[in-house]
C-alpha cells in the first residue's frame, strides 16, 4: 500500500502545481510497461485510481493507517464507493474486523449496510 500512497502523492503533486496535465499519466503508465513489463497494475486508470486513493485520505491519519491493513482491491471499492468520512471509517474497520474478501466487501456496500447502522440515522 505505502507504494500505491507514494505513487499517488506525486501524482497529484505534479497535477496540483501544472507541473503535468493529464496526458502525463497515460505516457507514465505505457514507460512503466515498456521499461518494467513484469510490473503488473500499473495502468493509467490504475494511476488515477492511486492519485485517487491518496487525496481521499490524506488529510485523516487515522483512516490512512487504516487503509494499510486492506488488499488495493479492497481499499478501491471503498473510496470509490462511498461517499462519506464516516462511511470510509465503517466499511475500513468492518473489511478489517471481518476480514471480507473483495466480494463480501462488495456485496456488504451494495446491500447498503452502513446505512442501516442505527447510529447513522441520526447523523442524516
Amino acid at each position: 500500500m505505502n507504494l500505491y500512497w507514494r505513487i499517488g502523492k506525486y501524482i497529484s503533486a505534479r497535477i496540483e502545481t501544472s507541473e503535468w496535465g493529464q496526458s502525463v499519466v497515460k505516457e507514465l503508465a505505457s514507460f512503466i510497461k515498456q521499461y518494467e513489463p513484469e510490473l503488473k497494475g500499473f495502468s493509467d486508470k490504475n494511476l488515477w485510481r492511486m492519485k485517487q486513493f491518496y487525496e481521499t485520505y490524506r488529510s485523516s491519519e487515522r483512516l490512512s493507517a487504516l487503509t494499510r491493513e486492506l488488499s488495493w482491491t479492497n481499499n478501491v471499492l471503498i473510496f470509490s464507493r462511498t461517499k462519506t468520512v464516516e462511511e470510509k471509517e465503517f466499511y475500513l474497520k468492518l473489511t478489517i474486523e471481518e476480514k471480507y474478501s473483495s466480494r463480501e466487501l462488495e456485496r456488504q456496500i451494495n446491500s447498503s449496510v452502513f446505512e442501516r447502522q442505527p447510529f447513522t440515522n441520526c447523523h442524516s
